[in-house]
Order: C-alpha cells, then sequence, then structure tokens
C-alpha cells in the first residue's frame, strides 16, 4: 500500500501534473475539432441519402458502408502515413481530427437520418406551401426538428470521439493517453498511470453524459413528434 501512495503521489509531482493537462487540453481541442466536421459531413450525408439525391445519395451510402468497415487506426495511418505518398503531408493534430472526424460522419449520418425520418411529412409540405424551396424547407424547417431529435445520440457520438482520440497517440500527437505512456515509461508506474488515465476518461464522459442529457431536456421539453415520417 505504501508503494501504491508512493507511485501515486510520484505521478502528482513535478511536471507530470502539467504534462497530463496538456495532453487533456489536447484531447478536448482534437474532439470538438472532429465533432464539428463529424457534424458538418454527418449532415450533408444524411440529407443526400435520405432525400435520395441522384449521383450524391449513392456515394454516400457507398461512403458510410466503407468508413464503417474500416477500423480507426487504419483511417489514421492512410491520412498521416499513407497521404505522403500523393503528395499531401498533414502534421499529426489536422491528420487526427480529419480520421476522426471522417470515420465518426459515418455514425453522425446515420443519426441524423434516423432524426431527419422523425420528421412529420407534412412540415416539408407546409413549407412548400409559404413559397419555400425543397432545399430551404428541409433547411429551415425539417433540419432544426431533427437535431433535436438526434441530440441523445450526438452526444454519444462526442463521447466514442473523447475515447476514440486516445488513438491520435499513433499519429505522433501528444494528447492525453500519450503523455501517460511517457509519465509510464519515465517512472515504470504503469498501474497508477492508467489508473489516473481511467479516473480522467470516466469524468469527461460522464460530465459530457449529464450535459446532454440536461440540453436534451431543456431542448424537447413539451415538445412530441407525430408518428409520420418525412420519406
Amino acid at each position: 500500500m505504501n508503494d501504491l501512495l508512493t507511485g501515486f503521489q510520484t505521478i502528482f509531482s513535478g511536471e507530470y501534473p502539467r504534462l497530463l493537462l496538456s495532453g487533456l487540453g489536447l484531447t478536448l481541442a482534437v474532439s470538438l475539432c472532429a465533432l464539428c466536421v463529424s457534424v458538418a459531413v454527418g449532415t450533408l450525408l444524411g440529407v443526400v441519402r435520405v432525400f435520395r439525391v441522384p449521383v450524391l445519395g449513392p456515394l454516400g451510402n457507398a461512403y458510410v458502408e466503407v468508413v464503417r468497415g474500416i477500423p480507426l487506426i487504419v483511417l489514421l495511418s492512410v491520412i498521416y502515413y499513407g497521404l505522403p505518398a500523393l503528395g499531401i503531408t498533414l502534421e499529426g493534430f489536422p491528420a487526427a481530427v480529419v480520421a476522426l472526424g471522417l470515420y465518426s460522419a459515418a455514425y453522425t449520418s446515420e443519426i441524423v437520418r434516423g432524426g431527419l425520418n422523425s420528421v412529420p411529412v407534412g412540415q416539408i409540405e407546409a413549407a412548400r406551401s409559404v413559397g419555400l424551396s425543397r432545399w430551404q424547407a428541409v433547411r429551415f424547417v425539417v433540419l432544426p426538428q431533427a437535431w433535436r431529435v438526434a441530440l441523445p445520440a450526438l452526444g454519444n457520438e462526442f463521447v466514442s470521439l473523447i475515447l476514440g482520440s486516445s488513438l491520435a497517440s499513433a499519429v505522433t500527437l501528444q494528447e492525453l493517453f500519450s503523455q501517460g505512456r511517457y509519465i509510464t515509461n519515465a517512472t515504470y508506474r504503469q498501474f497508477e498511470v492508467y489508473a489516473v488515465l481511467a479516473v480522467v476518461y470516466f469524468l469527461l464522459t460522464f460530465i459530457l453524459t449529464r450535459l446532454v442529457r440536461l440540453l436534451e431536456r431543456r431542448v424537447s421539453r413539451g415538445q412530441k413528434l407525430p408518428e409520420r415520417r418525412v420519406i
């Protein structure tokens, strides 16, 4: 027990707390940037798939099937180590953001698709009757309602991005897990370091989940959608 306490004291002394905090900040930055990419690409994919846009719809379906069949670590390696062979070189941070964002977009597309399908078909008809084009109706009427339905699942996807960011160490990014490995190599305190990392990741995801649930209750308070679908 004394040895265990000594190990934790070692981790929380010297420069190690600063390294963990810097890694935590980088983890959050990568996850937030990747979420922006995921939401943008995933929303576009969801819309073109639900409304069966010619050419783009089938391409969107193919994208989702392909990406969901590739491990995230492989996609990270392709973008960071493979693209230089094509003349495209990305640093660790943008490579991690692009890989995580594009990977998550395939799952966000499914979330958006479910949200769109939950919106009553009459919403588009009503929007068209007041002079909006089809895409204006989708943008200003259907998507806001779909986002309310999709919010809980999007929160879960953000949690997955935070956990998946630990793989960014494979592309030399000094995020939280990478800093933990550095401290482990420096102190030989594997159990204590990884126990601390586990607690930090748990607290991150726990707090985020509670915030999403709070936001969900506030957004959806008193609003219920009929069962008819857009498609």
